[in-house]
């Protein structure tokens, strides 16, 4: 009975030895096969651990670039409409201040209107314009509305609202891919300061409002200044909400000062001009347009058209400066972009090679290690062999 025990005790060590070396050479063949050195999580728990953590963050990576790719598109698009946008506005001011040239007919003056009513067009068809995906530039977050409208009378409303789009392009970094309209060209810096002007002028007078500013920003009054001439020189008077609050004499040297109030003129002033500052931080390009193209059928005597189109050239003129300063904002979020994008890349090469060190195999070792492992099957299947052949017999 012992013996029978030991015999098939021995066979069975022998079989399972057998089964086990079967088990390594089909480990190592399979090894070969993919290039890869776990094939399982349990061949290294640990190192499985960090190629999952790889896998997660190369799926993040992906998608911040596939968030970088939409990013892009959009800003390039903003960046065609916003170029576009600057021509027009330069042209347009041009237009202006050559109807201010007081030789020109009135025929002259036709053919300007005309342009600037074309240009005005233009310009509306591009703060209008939409991207591949159909969504409107300059919309804000309201993208799948026309953000800009005009009524009968030249006056544009706009539809959007006043926030950016933003686009994740890493864990810590939103990128703004959008710019709202009403940022662009409704609020645009006031040319002349706090004050927007209005003028009244007599025929032959180039007087014109250089800068008028006031440090009280609690100070709302509207200010009216008016001027006399007289032998001595030039006198002014000025009015708040239309009382007289000071007068005398006009240097232009130091311009008027009245407490906080500060204006500054240019120009030649005839007897009985009349200036009113309406308190203004902000002016509205698409106004701008608008009555340039409605003094254009003003006549070329008239000094407060001529003022006011000389204001109407200044306008558009800031805002070109505005819009110029909006494209160099956008090109400085491409350039994030092309820094992130080329993070990531070189982050994926990093993790790609850190995650080849635990996941790849190392071809000379595998072949020694199937080597092996095939002489301790044939061994194995040898000693096998022998044993499940071996009975009383042979001793007898």
């Amino acid at each position: 009975m012992i013996t029978r025990m030991a015999t098939f005790h021995n066979y069975r060590s022998v079989a399972n030895d057998m089964n086990r070396q079967q088990v390594k050479v089909a480990e190592n063949q399979q090894q070969l096969a993919s290039g890869k050195r776990l094939l399982t999580a349990g061949d290294d728990p640990v190192s499985s651990i960090y190629i999952q953590n790889f896998d997660q963050q190369n799926t993040q990576i992906d998608q911040s670039l596939k968030s970088i790719t939409m990013a892009r598109n959009r800003l390039n698009n903003e960046e065609t409409a916003v170029a576009e946008v600057e021509n027009l506005l330069d042209e347009a001011k041009r237009k202006s201040m050559l109807m201010v040239n007081g030789s020109l007919s009135a025929d002259d003056r036709i053919a300007h209107k005309q342009d600037m009513q074309g240009l005005y067009d233009s310009f509306m068809n591009v703060v209008n314009s939409q991207d591949e995906s159909g969504n409107f530039v300059f919309a804000g977050t309201r993208y799948n509305k026309q953000p800009f409208f005009r009524d009968n009378n030249g006056v544009v409303a706009y539809a959007g609202d006043s926030y950016q789009r933003m686009a994740k392009v890493s864990a810590s970094v939103d990128v703004p891919i959008n710019d709202a309209g009403d940022k662009l060209f409704l609020e645009v810096a006031n040319p002349y300061g706090d004050y927007q002007p209005d003028y009244d002028l007599k025929s032959g007078s180039l007087l014109l409002l250089s800068n008028a500013t006031n440090t009280n920003n609690a100070d709302k009054a509207a200010y009216d200044v008016t001027f006399t001439n007289t032998a001595a020189g030039t006198n002014y008077e000025l009015f708040q909400n239309g009382v007289s609050v000071q007068q005398g004499k006009y240097e232009a040297d130091t311009g008027i000062q009245w407490g906080t109030l500060q204006v500054d003129l240019e120009g030649e002033i005839k007897d009985g001009d009349k200036i009113s500052l309406n308190r203004q931080e902000h002016v509205n390009v698409f106004e701008a347009f608008r009555r340039g193209i409605e003094l254009s059928d003003s006549s070329v005597s008239d000094a407060s058209a001529s003022a006011e189109l000389h204001q109407v050239a200044a306008e558009l003129s800031e805002g070109f400066k505005h819009i110029n300063r909006v494209r160099s904002e956008v090109g400085t979020r491409l350039q994030t972009l092309d820094r992130q994008e080329d993070m990531h890349q070189d982050f994926k090469i990093v993790m790609s090679e850190a995650r080849g060190t635990l996941e790849d195999l190392d071809y000379p070792s595998a072949v020694i290690e199937l080597n092996e492992n095939m002489m301790s099957l044939q061994a194995s299947q040898q000693a096998f062999a022998k044993t499940k052949d071996l009975n009383l017999f042979n001793y007898i």
